[in-house]
C-alpha cells in the first residue's frame, strides 16, 4: 500500500511546512537554539542547520526532472531511506552533524541561512511542473517528493520543542504516511501529533498496544 499526493494538495501542505518551520525557528533566541532538542544528542540549532541541508538537497531535487517511472512514492520513500541507512554507527552520524552545525559562528548564522533558503525554496517549490523528479537516488513524482518533504519539516518542527504549534495539514500527512507503511490505522485515540511523534520513535508507543511495539518507529 502507498501514498500518492496529487501537486497541487503536496504544494500546498509542503508550504505550510516550510513557513511554520521558519516562524518557530525565527522565534528563538540564541541561547534557546542551544537548548536540546527532541532529538537525542541534539541541540535545538543541529535541527535548523540539518534542516538547511536538507533544503539544499531538495533544491537539487526540484533541478533533476526525469523522464523515469516513479521507483518510491510519499511512503515508501521511507521505507527506501531506512534500508539505505541501515548499518550506519548512529553515533558517527550524530558527531558529523554536530560538526556540521559548528561550522557556524552563532546560531544567528544558521538562522539566517534557514531564513534566505527556506524562501528560496518556497519559489521554486511554486515554480516546480508537476512531473518526476530524481532525489537520492530514487524517482518520485512532483507531489509525492514535495509530500514527503512537508513531513520531514513536520517532524523537525516538533524536534524544536517550541510554542509555535505545528500545522494541522502537514500532520495529518505525516499520519497518513505512517497508517500505510503499517497497512493498518493507528488507534483512534492517538492524535496526529502523537502518531508522528510515536512513528519517529520520538517518543516510546504508549502501553497496551500490543503489536504496534514491534513495528514503530517506521520514519526515520
Amino acid at each position: 500500500m502507498g501514498v500518492t499526493i496529487p501537486h497541487p494538495e503536496a504544494l500546498t501542505t509542503f508550504g505550510i511546512s516550510v513557513r511554520a518551520f521558519l516562524e518557530a525557528c525565527t522565534g528563538l533566541e540564541e541561547l534557546d537554539l542551544l537548548a536540546p532538542s527532541r532529538c537525542r544528542g541534539w541541540l535545538r540549532l543541529d535541527v535548523v542547520t540539518h534542516v538547511v541541508v536538507g533544503w539544499e538537497e531538495l533544491l537539487g531535487g526540484f533541478a533533476t526532472p526525469t523522464s523515469a517511472t516513479a521507483t518510491v512514492d510519499a511512503a515508501t520513500y521511507w521505507r527506501a531511506y531506512a534500508q539505505g541507512r541501515r548499518g550506519t554507527d548512529p553515533v558517527l552520524t550524530l558527531m558529523d552533524q554536530r560538526r556540521h552545525t559548528d561550522a557556524y559562528r552563532r546560531p544567528a548564522g544558521a538562522v539566517e541561512k534557514l531564513r534566505d533558503l527556506g524562501h528560496r525554496t518556497l519559489t521554486a517549490a511554486d515554480a516546480l511542473r508537476e512531473g518526476r523528479h530524481l532525489f537520492q537516488g530514487h524517482v518520485l513524482t512532483s507531489g509525492d517528493l514535495l509530500a514527503s518533504w512537508a513531513v520531514e519539516n513536520v517532524v523537525h518542527h516538533l524536534d524544536l520543542l517550541v510554542g509555535v504549534s505545528a500545522p494541522t495539514a502537514p500532520l495529518r500527512l505525516a499520519r497518513a504516511t505512517v497508517e500505510s507503511l503499517l497497512d493498518e490505522p493507528l488507534p483512534d485515540g492517538w492524535d496526529d501529533v502523537t502518531a508522528t511523534l510515536v512513528a519517529t520513535g520520538r517518543v516510546p508507543v504508549p502501553a497496551g498496544q500490543g503489536h504496534l511495539a514491534d513495528r514503530l518507529p517506521v520514519l526515520g
